[in-house]
């Protein structure tokens, strides 16, 4: 760099801004500020010193009095040998805490079921289980989107893991969970207001299949294995002609054999943990 800059003065003629919105009714989205300087310098001062010169807004800089607005262009234009007009413009989001924009869709998974819609189990002529249907099952999916000015994506994880712990958009404890979530960062010079595009998806599942709706996420299976109990102690289970089965056997709450077929019991594991999704601040 050379020359060297000797006044800065900011210029009240030529303050201005335009603000835009999609919003017919509001101007609560994006704005722009317009500020200049005149900068007054020796002959040789080039573009570059000009630009950098202590009283000039740098990029990144935030507004002086409107919060979330940064600069985002410098433009020097020289007017004559030792004058200069610096116009620096400014780019602010509205953290508005109602400009949420919430979208229901549906989406559908195949799953097992060994019950009718009644809840009667499914059995050949013969009393045997009948394996391999599946039914879809329908689950209704939001997308939220809203403004954030910072976000802990450590604390997030611990989401994806979860299912709500409280109602959610009237949905009861257990039925929903986080499924997506994106996080587009808008500008970040250094300053001390991030500002975030935030998009999060969360499918809820209605309980079927006997569930209640805490377990409308647990995984469900059928009570059976290679081994039952028989007069308190644990062997290979054995046919009707009392050969070792080649194939899982059903199984009672006490570990014996249940001969049943419509008798079946089902097990619910629990496979996440539970939060408050109201601590995700999506609403």
């Amino acid at each position: 760099m050379s020359g060297s800059v000797t006044a800065v003065t900011q210029m009240w003629s030529r303050r201005g801004g335009s603000y835009t919105s999609q919003r017919f009714n509001t101007f609560a989205n994006d704005w722009t500020i317009t500020e200049a300087y005149c900068v007054v310098c020796t002959v040789d001062t080039d573009i570059k010193t000009i630009r950098n010169a202590t009283g000039v807004p740098q990029h990144g800089d935030a507004h002086a009095t409107e919060a979330g607005t940064y600069v985002e262009s410098v433009q020097p234009e020289q007017v004559s040998p030792i004058l200069w007009i610096v116009t620096v413009g400014y780019v602010g989001i509205a953290l508005d805490a109602g400009d949420i924009d919430v979208d229901w869709t549906d989406t559908a998974t195949s799953e097992p079921i060994d019950r009718d819609y009644d809840g009667n189990a499914i059995l050949t002529a013969n009393g045997e289980q009948i394996e391999g249907l599946t039914v879809e099952v329908p689950d209704q999916v939001v997308v939220i989107r809203r403004k954030f000015t910072s976000i802990n994506t450590y604390a997030i994880a611990a989401y994806r893991r979860s299912t709500n712990s409280d109602e959610f958009l009237g949905w009861p404890p257990g039925t929903a969970r986080l499924v997506g979530f994106q996080a587009k960062n808008r500008f970040k010079f250094g300053a001390p207001l991030e500002l975030w595009d935030v998009t999060a998806r969360i499918q809820f599942r209605d309980a079927f299949m006997g569930a209640t709706a805490e377990q409308a996420w647990y995984k469900r299976w059928r009570h059976e294995g290679m081994y039952v109990k028989v007069d308190g102690v644990i062997q290979r289970a054995r046919d009707p002609l009392g050969q070792e089965t080649s194939r899982p056997v059903l199984l009672k709450v006490d570990g014996t054999q249940e001969t049943n077929a419509a008798a079946a019991l089902f097990k619910y594991t629990k496979v996440f943990g539970s939060l408050a999704y109201s601590g995700l601040g999506l609403l």
